[in-house]
Formats: C-alpha cells, sequence, structure tokens
C-alpha cells in the first residue's frame, strides 16, 4: 500500500478523532465523556482511537500542547527575522496573535471554561513565560535595573499578558484584534514608578 494514502489515512483518523472529541466536550465536562462516545462520534472504532491514544487524557494534553504552539509561533512572528527587536518600530498589522486568538475563539473558549480540570489559564501563562525566558533578553530601561532579578521581570511580564489575553477572550472580544495589538505595544513600552491610591 502506498506510505503517502497510510500516512494520510492515519493523519485523517487523527483529525477526526480530535474533533470529535473537541465538539463533545463543548456539550459535556470531560469526565463525562468516553472513549466509545468518541469514537462513535468520529466513526471509527476503539482500536483506531488507541492506535493515536493511550487515553482521553493524552487527547486533551495534545490538544492543549498544540493550541499553546500555534499561539507562541503567533507571538515570535513579527520579530523571526530581527535580531534585535525595538517594539516601537514594529508594524502594527505585523501584530497577528490577536487574529489567530479571534479566529480560534471557540477552542480558546472551551479550554478556559470549566469542562476541564486542567489550569489552562496557567498553561498559557507559562508558555509565553517559556518563551521569554529562553528565547529573548529583554533591555531593561531603568535606573536601577541592576536590582531586578531578571526572572522575575520575565515572569510578571508573560503573566501579565496572559491575563490581558485571557480577559479579552473571556469579556467576548469587546476591542478589535488592531485595537488589541496597539494596546500590547504600549503596555510593553511602557511603565508607572508612581501610582495614587483612590480616594
Amino acid at each position: 500500500m502506498n506510505e503517502n494514502y497510510v500516512d494520510k489515512r492515519i493523519q485523517r483518523s487523527k483529525i477526526a478523532i480530535r474533533e470529535s472529541f473537541l465538539s463533545i466536550l463543548e456539550e459535556k465536562h470531560f469526565e463525562e465523556i468516553s472513549i466509545s462516545e468518541i469514537c462513535r462520534v468520529a466513526n471509527y472504532n476503539r482500536g483506531t482511537f488507541y492506535s493515536h491514544y493511550d487515553s482521553k487524557q493524552i487527547l486533551l494534553e495534545e490538544v492543549i500542547h498544540d493550541t499553546l504552539h500555534d499561539m507562541v509561533e503567533e507571538i515570535k512572528k513579527p520579530y523571526i527575522e530581527i535580531e534585535i527587536v525595538d517594539m516601537k518600530s514594529i508594524p502594527i498589522e505585523d501584530i497577528s496573535l490577536f487574529y489567530y486568538l479571534k479566529e480560534n475563539a471557540a477552542l480558546y473558549k472551551l479550554l478556559l471554561s470549566d469542562h476541564i480540570r486542567v489550569d489552562f489559564r496557567f498553561q498559557l501563562a507559562k508558555a509565553i513565560e517559556d518563551l521569554f525566558i529562553q528565547e529573548y533578553e529583554y533591555e531593561i530601561l531603568s535606573d536601577s535595573n541592576e536590582n531586578i532579578n531578571i526572572k522575575w521581570f520575565y515572569i510578571y511580564r508573560a503573566h501579565g499578558i496572559a491575563g490581558f489575553i485571557i480577559r479579552w477572550i473571556e469579556d467576548d472580544f469587546p476591542h478589535s484584534p488592531s485595537y488589541m495589538a496597539k494596546q500590547i505595544v504600549e503596555l510593553m513600552v511602557s511603565s508607572t514608578a508612581i501610582f495614587h491610591q483612590k480616594k
């Protein structure tokens, strides 16, 4: 049998199982879903399921891993060919992250829902944190930058950006992707040394 045909058939069955799982997950909590139900909706037998996944937990973990990988790739896109990045000079239209998130709204809302017992919020923040720590080196514009632990700076920034993204999704995208791209650039290049307590 042609190897390309076999590969395409394997890929086709994986996609069908994954899409069926996600469609069921929209209606039920993860604990309520059975492998038999996934197979029935996907129109494949349990043997095919187990040829791809050892369990439904592994399937969920793959969905989360692939989703976060795609998100990180979108974050990196505007800077991929640039050695020294000046955020102020990046064209807003090159920041595709928020368009990607809106196009995949259903998936992100599902993973942020209580239908899965996984802290997707933390995993999203950790994916951004790992990107910052492993691949970027920020210039900290501060007279006291020698007092700043760079690891904690990256954690602070990554989790702030994650919260920014999550709130936008959970609020059902009240602003356009281009508006959010402008906001993220402003936040990345700004800092506040002084604040006033509200009375």
